[in-house]
């Protein structure tokens, strides 16, 4: 067999993996740990997770540290230089894509039973986990079906890849924006002293605030006014998709050189989606309350939501590398972070709508009922449209690309190249 070459980013992401696996799984065990000692503690003037949210974080980090360890061992054998096989995901049909929506659903509701009982909420994690991982394998087998999806290392490190580069840049790039944000407070009270005393006020009312009542109460006046609710847009519904739009396709364009055909870069930024989308639902959702199913079913569809914006946007790339025309790459990045932005515009109104409804109890506030209900439509929408969409899009690629130019079994040369 002949001698392969060996890219320096394998033995990157093979180290990369192996260490981000370990960490996961190291803070997992210190989770647990601290989820059995801390009812043997009572100081009161610490507040940490409860033992249940404990669990429910050790066991999202377990997970997450499972989801590194493919990667890593694929990468091993590549630089070991044994073979790799390719992944060769069968199309779903009409009656596995309904199975999985109804596990899906089913496991939201289950986790929501087992965590009202309190004997059976220790219980409830298998459930919580299921209700994330289970829309993304969906909205994945959608977005592959038809395509070949490469070698094996390929499909887990885009997929540890987008987990973890492009969370971490989201994160890192979202607080710069927060504290540039804070910073502009700052200035516009220097130009303004004469506001600092109404900021003043709100922050005592705040600090001094015991329960979320008084702070909904308290925080009444700033969340009812209309420079909030618009700030509040600009963030989550202009700079945050850009910026993530942006972090979920850093993992295509590693691979960028290596892109033979439009299918691959939908593929793989499908894949990166997939791990970004992942491990913000996972996170995002691991605080149960009275409305958990709820969360978790909307934080699902917000996976499938990443992972068709991330899609788009690596078909894009994928089409500018092979014509050097970047019309479609900047068209599909404006539809990725079109379809992002109204989906976290959606849920700001509904927000605010809510507040509102929920200040003005004793009387009626017909603004806030047409945002929450107007908002609700097209999150609702949404829902629907996205599985649509997905089969859509790669029906029409599926359709471009003759099976020659399809992500064929590259796994003696395949990284995140």
């Amino acid at each position: 067999m002949p001698t392969r070459s060996l890219d320096w980013r394998t033995i990157i992401l093979a180290i990369f993996n192996i260490l981000s696996a370990l960490i996961a799984f190291g803070a997992a065990v210190l989770t647990a740990i601290y989820s059995v000692i801390q009812p043997a503690f009572s100081i009161n003037t610490y507040k940490g997770p409860a033992p249940f949210e404990a669990i429910l974080l050790a066991s999202t980090l377990a997970l997450v540290s499972a989801l590194f360890i493919p990667a890593a061992y694929y990468n091993i054998r590549q630089i070991l230089e044994k073979d790799i096989p390719a992944a060769s995901p069968k199309p779903l049909n009409v009656w596995q894509g309904s199975l999985l929506i109804a596990a899906w659903i089913a496991s939201a509701v289950l986790a929501q039973l087992f965590f009202n009982d309190e004997a059976l909420k220790w219980f409830s994690a298998p459930f919580y986990l299921l209700s994330i991982i289970l829309p993304a394998y969906f909205l994945l087998r959608l977005a592959t079906s038809g395509l070949s999806a490469g070698s094996r290392l390929r499909i887990w490190s885009v997929l540890s890849t987008g987990m973890a580069l492009g969370t971490s840049f989201a994160i890192v790039a979202e607080i710069i924006l927060v504290i540039l944000g804070l910073a502009g407070v700052v200035i516009y009270l220097l130009i303004h002293p004469e506001q600092a005393p109404i900021f003043q006020q709100l922050a005592d009312k705040l600090t001094s605030a015991s329960i979320l009542d008084d702070v909904i109460a308290a925080a009444g006046s700033l969340i009812s006014s209309p420079l909030t609710l618009l700030a509040a847009l600009l963030f989550f519904s202009v700079f945050t998709p850009l910026i993530e739009e942006t972090a979920k396709s850093l993992t295509v364009w590693l691979m960028f050189n290596h892109l033979d055909s439009p299918a691959q870069g939908f593929v793989a930024g499908a894949l990166s989606g997939a791990g970004f989308g992942l491990l913000e639902s996972l996170l995002a959702s691991a605080t149960p309350d009275s409305s958990w199913a709820a969360t978790l079913l909307v934080r699902g569809m917000s996976t499938m939501m990443h992972i068709l914006a991330a899609s788009l946007t690596g078909w894009g790339i994928a089409s500018y590398r092979l014509n050097k025309r970047p019309a479609r790459m900047i068209g599909m990045y404006a539809l990725a972070m079109s379809l992002h932005g109204l989906w976290n515009a959606s849920v700001v109104m509904i927000f605010f709508g809510g507040m509102r409804v929920a200040f003005n109890s004793g009387s009626s506030d017909p603004l806030g009922l047409v945002m929450v209900s107007f908002s609700a439509l097209i999150l609702i929408t949404l829902c629907f449209a996205l599985p649509i969409s997905m089969g859509i899009f790669n029906r029409i690629i599926r359709g471009k690309v003759s099976p020659p130019s399809l992500i064929t079994d590259t796994a003696n040369q395949e990284g995140v190249k």
